[in-house]
Formats: structure tokens, sequence, C-alpha cells
């Protein structure tokens, strides 16, 4: 899972390429990833200033009601409403936390774009892309879901690792002793008291 995050990360320090016919799946990954190099990563702000604005970023871009109920798996079908939404914003602000965290320890390479093809689920596309990471490019596939001309990211796949899967799987295995409010506030204590890396 830290790979994953590390290398999900690295895209938001890169200068994109793109060609101006690209379809709108494609910019909007493409936009997000600008409004974190120039609003994020190139301000003059506090550390502090800087990870609120990511998590801003992040927050609007994520369909998080999505992520977190296929995250929870099968006990979706077993928790209450209002359990479920506890754990999804504890979950989002870990989340969120760890991503920008690990942004900034990335710098240097750059991300191409290869394009649109279609995903499972409806109205779900596959937007590909490439971390040019010499000597070995790193594939990174970004799962949106479109609703009304607007996308959504839905899963970050890094060489085949899929984020929402591998916090299915370590949330599963933790649910199989322990209940779902029990999980939310583990999250919730992991938010509070994390602490920033360093360079």
């Amino acid at each position: 899972m830290k790979k994953l995050l590390l290398l999900i990360c690295a895209l938001l320090l890169q200068t994109a390429s793109v060609h101006a016919d690209e379809k709108p799946s494609v910019l909007f990954v493409k936009n997000l990833t600008d409004e974190v190099i120039t609003n994020v990563l190139k301000s003059k702000d506090t550390q502090q200033q800087k990870t609120e604005r990511f998590e801003k970023y992040f927050l609007k871009a994520l369909d998080t009601q999505n992520i977190g109920k296929f995250v929870l798996g099968r006990y979706v079908r077993t928790t209450s409403k209002e359990d479920q939404e506890a754990f999804i914003k504890a979950f989002t602000d870990m989340a969120l936390k760890s991503w920008a965290d690990k942004f900034n320890l990335y710098t240097g390479q750059q991300l191409t774009f290869q394009g649109e093809r279609p995903a499972e689920g409806k109205n779900q596309v596959y937007v590909d892309s490439l971390i040019q990471n010499d000597p070995n490019p790193v594939q990174v596939i970004w799962r949106l879901r479109e609703k009304n001309g607007d996308y959504k990211i839905v899963d970050i796949i890094v060489e085949g690792v899929s984020m929402a899967l591998s916090y299915r799987n370590e949330y599963t295995a933790f649910l199989q002793n322990h209940t779902l409010p029990e999980l939310t506030q583990k999250l919730t204590e992991q938010a509070e008291a994390f602490v920033p890396s360093r360079k």
C-alpha cells in the first residue's frame, strides 16, 4: 500500500503532456494535475496550507461515496447508513492526509497520457498514463465515473495494483474481528495523530 500511495502522488509533481484533441476524461485528469502543480507545489505557502489545498483539490475530484462503499464490500449490506457515512468521512480524511504527505517526496518525472478506454460499470472509463521513470516507465490507470458531464475518480491503478481494492482487502481483514464503528474510530484516531514526514 505504501508503494502504491507513493507512486500515485508522484503524478502530482509532473509536467503532463496531452494533445489538444484529447477527450474530456483525459483533460479532467490533466487539469487536476496542473492545478496541484500550480497552486500547491509551486506555492510559497506554508506546508500546512499546501496540505489543506491538496486535500481540497482531491476531495473535489474523488467520488468518495462510491469509493467508500466499494472499500466496505459486503459490509455495506449489514451496516447502517449512519455507520457507513461516518466510515466514509474517516476513511477520506485519513487517505487524503497520507497522500498529501507523500506527494512532496517526488520531483522530475514526466507524466504522459495515452487516451481513454471503456471500463466495466455504468458510465465508467479508464484513462491510461505513464510516469516516465527511467529506465522503467510506471503505468498508472485512472478509473473515472461520469455523471451529467462531470467526472470523478473512483480508483487509481498503479502497475496493476488497485488503490480501492488494496484498501478493501486491508479493511475486510480488520472487519472479520471488529465492528465498523471500531474501524471508523481507528481511522479517526490515525488522522488526528498523523505526523507529516520530512524530506
